[in-house]
């Protein structure tokens, strides 16, 4: 693993300034002059560098020991600090933990054990082992403990089947974002499959439209199955969530799509970003504010479509391009496009139907996604793909660059 410094940023800039408004003591305490100014300065410096692969909670970790290291930080100091402390957190903190995260809608549907990464997956616990007796023990009284509204929720989702993620990390909160990220992968794998359908539900604005959610509750366990941490995550949750009741034909038909997804998967040159995109998938749309819902359906569409300041109209031009009615589409893209735009400069339309944009983002989206996760026509990089999808939808058009290209070859003497 190698921490270096983004592209742009001056580190030394603040480092300097961070030795300013801190004072090393003898006792290996620090002093600070402001209230909130080191939050602030780690907040930065954790922006300031890469560490790919390393979850958020590990790299905050890395920053806040590497700035205690001496009073005047060098950008070169600070990074070697930075590498040599990660690699003693990899050699003398990690351990096993298993993450629990309630799963509401995938009863008899999601079963069996699943590996993303370092991090195994299993939608099977036996409550007879004494890992779930124990774990099942710890989580009620860390309920019992709790008498207010949140535990109120929670309480009415203690019969949701458990998913268990075994995972190696440096602490509980490493070991919680390593094992979310990882499961909400796999079930944005069956979500893109298994969503709401298009109609608009008017008399429930929150309810999110993916139909399989990590529910509130979500814990961190040793190997004996005791509380790592007196800790819990919660995630908001809607009122009166109905579980979507599916027939068999219908679990048969999921499953074997969600078989033919990830076998593409397996082999795709672009695999580490596609695993990604299907965690920012569940993520979107597992949302009750359906405003947030539509913005992170847009921000997966640009995670997808092309380089990081790419233009709107060239990701919607891509979208579009996997639909019959690709003119149609363009068109629903560049209203996507237009009230995103509204929305993220404070100047959204009014009476604005959010769960309306939610739901047309997820349809303009879920074709390319699809694409993008499968890649059907076997291209080598991202940008073939993309490249792909910028051809002329004439037909004539397409015909002339085909001529071109011929001549290319003819002129070059190439067989």
């Amino acid at each position: 693993m190698a921490i270096r410094k983004r592209k742009n940023f001056n580190l030394q800039l603040l480092l300097t300034r961070l030795s300013n408004v801190r004072t090393l003591n003898a006792d290996g305490s620090m002093s600070i002059s402001g209230f909130g100014v080191l939050d602030d300065y780690e907040s930065y410096l954790r922006t300031a560098v890469i560490a790919n692969g390393k979850s958020d909670a590990f790299m905050r970790e890395v920053v806040s020991k590497a700035i205690r290291q001496e009073q005047n930080l060098t950008e070169d100091s600070f990074v070697k600090h930075c590498n040599r402390i990660a690699n003693r957190m990899e050699q003398m903190d990690r351990k096993s933990y298993k993450v629990l995260f309630p799963v509401w809608g995938s009863r008899g549907l999601i079963s069996g054990r699943r590996k993303w990464g370092d991090v195994s997956v299993s939608f099977d616990i036996s409550q007879a082992t004494p890992f779930a007796r124990r774990a099942s023990k710890d989580r009620a009284e860390q309920l019992r403990k709790r008498d207010n509204n949140t535990s109120k929720v929670m309480h009415d989702l203690q019969d949701l089947p458990l998913a268990s993620c075994s995972v190696d990390a440096v602490s509980v909160h490493d070991a919680f974002e390593k094992a979310e990220e990882a499961i909400s992968k796999e079930i944005g794998l069956y979500s893109l499959i298994s969503s709401r359908g298009k109609f608009v539900m008017t008399s429930e604005p929150d309810k999110p439209i993916n139909t399989i959610l990590l529910a509130p509750h979500m814990t961190v366990h040793d190997a004996s199955g005791a509380i790592s941490a007196d800790i819990y995550w919660y995630n908001r949750w809607a009122d009166h969530l109905t579980e979507k009741t599916r027939k068999p034909e219908d679990v048969a038909r999921i499953k074997q799509q969600v078989k033919s997804v990830r076998l593409r998967l397996r082999k795709l040159p672009w695999r580490e970003k596609a695993e990604l995109a299907l965690a920012r998938h569940y993520a979107a749309f597992a949302q009750c504010d359906l405003e947030s819902s539509f913005l992170d359906g847009w921000r997966l569409l640009e995670a997808i479509g092309g380089h990081s300041r790419e233009k709107g109209e060239a990701l919607v031009k891509r979208a579009a391009w996997f639909f019959e009615n690709r003119d149609e589409q363009y068109q629903i893209g560049l209203h996507l496009m237009h009230r995103r735009n509204l929305i993220s400069h404070g100047r959204p339309m009014k009476e604005d139907n959010h769960e309306g944009l939610a739901f047309q983002m997820k349809q303009f989206v879920t074709p390319f996604l699809h694409a993008y996760l499968t890649n059907p026509f076997k291209f080598q990089d991202l940008e073939e793909f993309w490249g792909f999808c910028d051809l002329p939808v004439d037909k004539h058009q397409r015909s002339r660059k085909a001529y071109v290209l011929e001549c290319s070859t003819k002129f070059r003497q190439e067989s």
